[in-house]
């Protein structure tokens, strides 16, 4: 089985040698080819990895969350493809391992990795990292018949995944979605008959640090693209989803990081008010909503 990896960058420098000497070290062999989507570094992003054994890059001007990466596939000549988020750094030597062992039967299409906090991740950011990427077993998903898929059961994320390139290219990430191309692209996986796998063997390294405005605006376009995922996703879908995870937040911030607590409020008061405005996006001025968005190029390019 032939491994290929896509990196999407922009002024990746500063990450790129520890990323590459990750690489190197996987076992029983490193990826056989890396294939660097890079959109107008300037940095010079694109001439390191041009100088990378098994390194080939391909300018990328008009970035798309989606569509980038379908390019990237496109390109690439493994029958496994491997995406990874720039400042992801993969741990130990079985990260490529872990993540692509399970195509070995051929019901597989999707796998992604655990993720881990970097030193100086917020307690929010960790608890996030522990909430939806815990340790234990790979848990398999696969819908039952009849079932439909919803954003539990098709949770997927890109900053660390593989994906059959034959399945990916048969149902590509769909360029439309303002982002969350990644849960798209595990339901339409799990609607095509496949198995997607969450695989915690397979670590990385992730974590940002979101200022409140930051944290509004990611918010906004998660939101949104969620509802174009899946038509049924109304505020009260969301308000279900939020509860919960606010709940177990919660407890969590006041036994383990009590002062916090109020700035903690602020940023779940400012992901609130962002689910609330993103449900009501399109009784909303373009240009409001373009200011409540993380990615404004989005809405220059919709019609």
């Amino acid at each position: 089985m032939r491994v290929s990896l896509v990196i999407p960058t922009k002024n990746a420098l500063k990450y790129l040698p520890a990323l590459f000497e990750a690489f190197a070290a996987q076992l029983p062999s490193p990826p056989e080819e890396v294939i660097v989507m890079d959109s107008l570094s300037s940095d010079g992003t694109a001439d390191w990895c041009r100088k990378q054994p098994r390194t080939r890059v391909i300018d990328e001007p008009a970035f798309c969350h989606a569509e980038t990466r379908n390019r990237g596939a496109a390109a690439a000549s493994g029958d496994v493809v491997v995406f990874l988020s720039q400042d992801a750094l993969p741990k130990g030597t079985d990260w490529l391992q872990a993540l692509t062992a399970p195509f070995a039967d051929p019901a597989v299409a999707a796998t992604y990795s655990r993720q881990v906090p970097y030193p100086n991740a917020s307690p929010m950011e960790t608890f996030f990292l522990t909430y939806r990427f815990p340790d234990g077993p790979p848990h398999v998903r696969k819908l039952d018949p009849g079932q439909q898929p919803d954003f539990e059961l098709a949770f997927f994320s890109n900053v660390s995944s593989a994906v059959r390139r034959s399945a990916l290219l048969a149902h590509p990430f769909d360029g439309k979605l303002i982002m969350s191309e990644d849960q798209q692209l595990s339901r339409d996986l799990l609607l095509a008959g496949y198995a997607v796998i969450y695989t915690p063997a397979s670590v990385v390294t992730h974590s940002h640090q979101y200022r409140l405005s930051e944290a509004f605006r990611r918010y906004f376009d998660s939101v949104y693209s969620l509802r174009q995922i899946y038509p049924s996703h109304g505020m009260g879908t969301s308000a279900g989803i939020g509860a919960r995870y606010v709940l177990a937040e919660l407890k969590f911030m006041i036994r383990r990081h009590p002062f916090w607590l109020p700035y903690y409020s602020l940023y779940t008061a400012a992901k609130a008010l962002a689910t609330f405005m993103s449900h009501r996006a399109e009784r909303l001025p373009r240009r409001w909503v373009k200011r409540m968005s993380l990615h404004r190029y989005y809405w220059d390019r919709k019609n």
